[in-house]
C-alpha cells in the first residue's frame, strides 16, 4: 500500500522519538549545520570561534549537560540572540520536543518570526527539510507555530496569559526578560507563569537572556545573583596574566576616544583592539559561586564583543556621560550592568537657584518648540518647551487658559497660542510650534479629541499616560480603538518622569540640561518635583511606582511630559534633533540683546489670552 506525504511524514514523527538522542552539543551542531542568512552581518556558514565565549553557553543547553536553567546577563552585540537560535535549530534537529519562546510582546513575536526565525529555517538545509512547509494545510508553519519531527516550536508573547497558560514545553526560550511586564492580567509574573509549563519535564532546559534594567528591579540580575555567577576570564596578550575585562581600565588618548587600548591589570601592558580576537580564543569561564549544579549563570559585557570596538564603546560613552537618561541605556547595553537610581530627590525650592535672564527671543540653542497640554475641569495649561543638541531644553512659556474646555472659547484660545510665532535669537525667521501632545485621560476626553482630529496635519497628538516598564517613551504606532476614532498614543508616562527627574539634578548646561527664565516662581518647581520614584513588593515582586502626596499638585510636572513626549512623536517620524540643533547654529546671532534676572518675583498662572509676550503681549 502506498502512504501519502502526510502518513510518511507521521511515520517519521514516530521513529525520531523512539531514537535515542545524539551525543552532540549545541556548539558542535551549529558548526556543523547552522547557516546565517544573507541579512546577518556576517552570513554563511557558523563558526563558534568567532564568539569562543558562547561556546560554553550553548553547551549548558545540550542534551547532555546536567545544567537545566542557563542565565544569561548580556549587552549588545555580541551573539547572545544567535546563540538562543541556535539552541532552538538543536532542539528541532537533534533533540526534538515541545518548545516555547517568550519574547516581551505579541508585536515583537511577529517582527522575531519575520527577521530571525524563518530567516534561520530557511538559510539552514536541515531545518528546510524538518519544518512543516509554510502554507500547508495544517497550519503547522505560521508566525507563531513551527512543527516539525517530533516537536513544536510555540512563539508567544509575556503580554499573552492565555499563551503563557495553553503551551506546555520541554525547552523554555525567555527572551529579553526585563522588558516583560511584572504582573500578567493580575496572574502574577509572566516568567513564573512560563516556568510553570516545564515542570512535568524531566529533563527540561531554561534559557534566560536579557540585557539588565534597574537594579532591584531587574528580573536578569536576580536570576544571575542566585546562580554560581561566571564571567568570562582572558589572558593578556603581553604578559598571559587572567582577568576579567572591565570598563575601569579603558584608557584613551586626550580628545581621541576612538584610539581607546585596554590597560592590563596584572603588569599595566598596554593592549590594542587588534588583539582582542586572540584574546577571546584563550579565555575561559569562571564561576564565582558554588551554585546548584542545575543553574549556569553568566555576565558578558560589550567589552568583549567582536564587532564592537573599544574605541566605539568610549566614543559612546563621552557622548552620554553627562546625561544620565543617555547614560543608563549604555550602562545596560554596553557594560551589561543595572542601573542603579539615585534615591535622592530633588527639592523644587533648589531650583529657584537656577533661574536665568528673561528671554526676550528664543535662546540661540533651541533648534525647535514642543507643547504638552494638560486639561483640568475649569482651565488648560501649556508649557511650551524649547529643545536644543542633546535635548538640552528651556521652558519657554508656562500658560494657564482659564475656562470650561467642554465649551469652545478656552479651545480658541489654545489654538491661537499653538500657532504663534517665537522670533529667535539667531537670524532665522520665528518657529512654530513643531507638535503638542494633549492628554486625554482625565478631563473632557471627547473635547480632545475632537481638536486632535482636526489639526493632525500639524502634529497635534492625542495621547493617554500608560506606565509599561521598559518600554520607550513613544509607541511604535498608535490605536484607534476610541469614541473619536483618532490616532491616540499610549505614552509610557513613567519613562518620562524618570528622563525628567534626572535631568533637573544635571548642573552645568549641556547634554540634558534644563533651563527656566525668572518668570518661573516657586509654585512651578515644586509642581515640577511633586513626584517621586519609590519601590514597592506586590506578590514578592519588586514595583517601581510614582507617588505624590494627596496635597501636592503636579500640572507642571504633567505638562513638561507631555512635552517630551511631543518630541519623542517627533523623533518617530525621523526627526534628528542634533541636525536641526547644527542647522540652527550655523545662522548668525542676531544683535546681542541684554538678559537679566528679574529682581522681583512674576505671579504665575495669570488670567491671560493666547497672546504671545515675545509679541509684546
Amino acid at each position: 500500500m502506498l502512504l501519502t506525504e502526510d502518513a510518511l511524514w507521521t511515520d517519521e514523527v514516530w521513529r525520531r522519538g523512539l531514537r535515542p538522542e545524539p551525543a552532540l552539543s549545541v556548539s558542535e551542531w551549529a558548526d556543523r549545520h547552522r547557516v546565517l542568512p544573507p541579512t546577518s552581518p556576517e552570513p554563511g556558514p557558523w563558526r563558534t570561534e568567532r564568539t569562543p565565549y558562547l561556546r560554553e553557553i550553548m553547551d549548558c543547553l545540550s542534551a547532555t549537560s546536567p545544567v537545566e536553567r542557563v542565565v544569561l546577563m548580556a549587552g549588545s552585540q555580541l551573539g547572545k540572540t544567535e546563540a538562543l537560535l541556535n539552541s532552538v535549530g538543536y532542539c528541532m534537529a537533534h533533540a526534538p520536543g515541545l518548545m516555547l519562546l517568550v519574547m516581551p510582546s505579541i508585536d515583537m513575536i511577529r517582527r522575531n518570526t519575520a527577521t530571525r526565525i524563518d530567516p534561520m529555517i530557511e538559510a539552514t538545509p536541515l531545518l528546510r527539510d524538518l519544518v512543516v512547509p509554510f502554507r500547508s494545510k495544517d497550519g503547522g508553519n505560521s508566525i507563531f507555530r513551527k512543527r516539525f519531527p517530533g516537536g513544536h516550536l510555540v512563539m508567544t508573547g509575556a503580554n499573552s496569559a492565555a499563551g503563557l497558560r495553553s503551551t506546555p514545553a520541554r525547552y523554555l526560550f525567555l527572551d529579553e526578560v526585563d522588558a516583560y511586564p511584572g504582573d500578567l492580567d493580575t496572574e502574577g509574573d509572566p516568567v513564573a507563569l512560563a516556568v510553570q509549563r516545564t515542570v512535568n519535564f524531566a529533563r527540561r532546559k531554561i534559557l534566560m537572556v536579557s540585557t539588565p534594567t534597574i537594579h532591584l528591579l531587574s528580573r536578569i540580575e536576580q536570576a544571575f545573583l542566585e546562580s554560581d555567577r561566571r564571567r568570562f576570564w582572558v589572558p593578556c596578550p603581553h604578559c598571559g596574566a587572567l582577568q576579567t575585562l572591565k570598563w575601569a581600565q579603558m584608557r584613551w588618548p586626550a580628545n581621541d576616544p576612538g584610539a581607546a587600548c585596554y590597560l592590563c591589570e596584572a603588569k599595566e601592558c598596554s593592549i590594542s583592539e587588534h588583539l582582542k580576537p586572540a584574546m577571546l580564543v584563550g579565555g575561559h569561564w569562571k564561576a564565582e559561586a558554588p551554585g546548584d549544579g542545575r543553574t549556569a549563570g553568566f555576565h558578558l559585557s560589550g567589552l568583549y564583543s567582536p564587532w564592537r570596538s573599544w574605541g566605539e564603546g568610549a566614543t559612546e560613552f563621552l557622548a552620554c556621560k553627562g546625561d544620565p537618561v543617555r547614560l543608563k541605556p549604555w550602562v545596560n547595553g554596553y557594560l551589561a550592568e543595572s542601573w542603579e537610581e539615585d534615591a535622592e530627590g530633588i527639592d523644587g525650592d533648589t531650583l529657584l537657584g537656577r533661574r536665568e535672564g528673561t528671554w526676550p527671543r528664543l535662546p540661540e540653542g533651541v533648534a525647535l518648540l514642543t507643547a504638552g497640554v494638560d486639561i483640568q475641569d475649569d482651565r488648560i495649561e501649556i508649557e511650551i518647551v524649547g529643545w536644543g543638541r542633546d535635548e538640552e531644553s528651556w521652558s519657554i512659556d508656562y500658560r494657564v487658559l482659564w475656562g470650561d474646555p467642554s465649551a469652545p472659547a478656552v479651545w480658541a484660545d489654545l489654538d491661537t497660542l499653538l500657532q504663534l510665532p517665537w522670533p529667535h535669537a539667531r537670524a532665522l525667521p520665528p518657529l512654530q510650534i513643531k507638535a503638542a501632545a494633549i492628554d486625554t485621560g482625565g478631563h473632557h476626553t471627547l473635547a480632545v479629541y475632537r481638536f486632535c482630529r482636526a489639526r493632525l496635519g500639524r502634529r497635534v497628538f492625542a495621547i493617554k499616560g500608560v506606565s509599561r516598564p521598559g518600554d520607550p517613551i513613544w509607541p511604535r504606532r498608535p490605536s484607534r480603538n476610541n469614541k473619536g476614532r483618532v490616532p491616540l498614543f499610549a505614552v509610557n508616562v513613567d519613562a518620562a518622569k524618570e528622563a525628567i527627574l534626572a535631568r533637573l539634578k544635571i548642573e552645568t548646561p549641556g547634554a540634558g540640561y534644563c533651563h527656566f527664565p525668572a518668570e518661573r516662581d516657586v509654585e512651578y518647581f515644586r509642581q515640577l518635583t511633586a513626584e517621586r520614584a519609590v519601590t514597592r513588593y506586590d506578590r514578592g515582586r519588586p514595583k517601581r511606582i510614582w507617588f505624590k502626596r494627596d496635597a501636592d499638585r503636579n500640572e507642571a510636572l504633567d505638562a513638561r511630559v507631555y512635552a517630551m513626549a511631543a518630541l519623542h512623536g517627533l523623533f518617530s517620524m525621523g526627526l534628528h534633533l542634533n541636525r536641526e540643533a547644527a542647522r540652527v547654529a550655523a545662522a548668525p546671532l542676531m544683535e546681542a540683546v541684554e538678559t537679566t534676572v528679574s529682581p522681583r518675583p512674576v505671579r504665575r498662572r495669570p488670567l491671560v489670552t493666547a497672546k504671545s509676550r515675545f509679541m509684546g503681549g
